[in-house]
């Protein structure tokens, strides 16, 4: 009886371990631009805070509306403004990154449906350590997304 006392004391003390040691990531404010209907690719926004101890890598997107979810950013390249996939965004400890128009954002390529303004949609943010953080977003038109500039 002891020995299985011991034995559950020890996996609680190590599941505990691993959830604190997971990356912690508040999605916040998350929109997806809304296009006009046959334009088939979008970008989505939000607000990321890191509340962990340690830098989190982004590494990936996905979205169930879409065929394909990259984390892009815009860089100026030779005196122009051009869109570039990132491999992967650094998320300091107790740092927040904005994904906004302009910079950070997700592209979101072949959209397999019409979205309606307000719509509710899941997206999710993939991990360097294999974390899949799921968070919605609200479908808002292009003026909406003023505000992140």
């Amino acid at each position: 009886m002891f020995r299985i006392a011991i034995l559950v004391l020890s996996l609680c003390c190590s599941l505990l371990y691993a959830s604190v040691s997971q990356a912690e990531l508040l999605v916040t404010q998350a929109t997806v631009r809304l296009l006009p209907p046959g334009v088939p690719n979008t970008s989505a926004y939000f607000t990321i805070e890191n509340t962990s101890q340690q830098a989190v890598y982004l590494t990936g997107a996905e979205a169930n509306f879409v065929d394909k979810a990259e984390i892009h950013n815009h860089v100026h390249d030779n005196g122009m403004m051009k869109m570039q996939q990132q491999a992967e965004v650094k998320i300091e400890a107790g740092k927040i990154v904005k994904f906004a128009p302009g910079g950070l954002h997700l592209m979101l390529f072949g959209l397999k449906q019409t979205l309606s303004e307000n719509q509710l949609l899941e997206l999710s943010i993939h991990t360097k350590s294999g974390q899949k953080i799921s968070f919605q977003a609200h479908v808002k038109p292009p003026m909406a997304h003023k505000h992140h500039h």
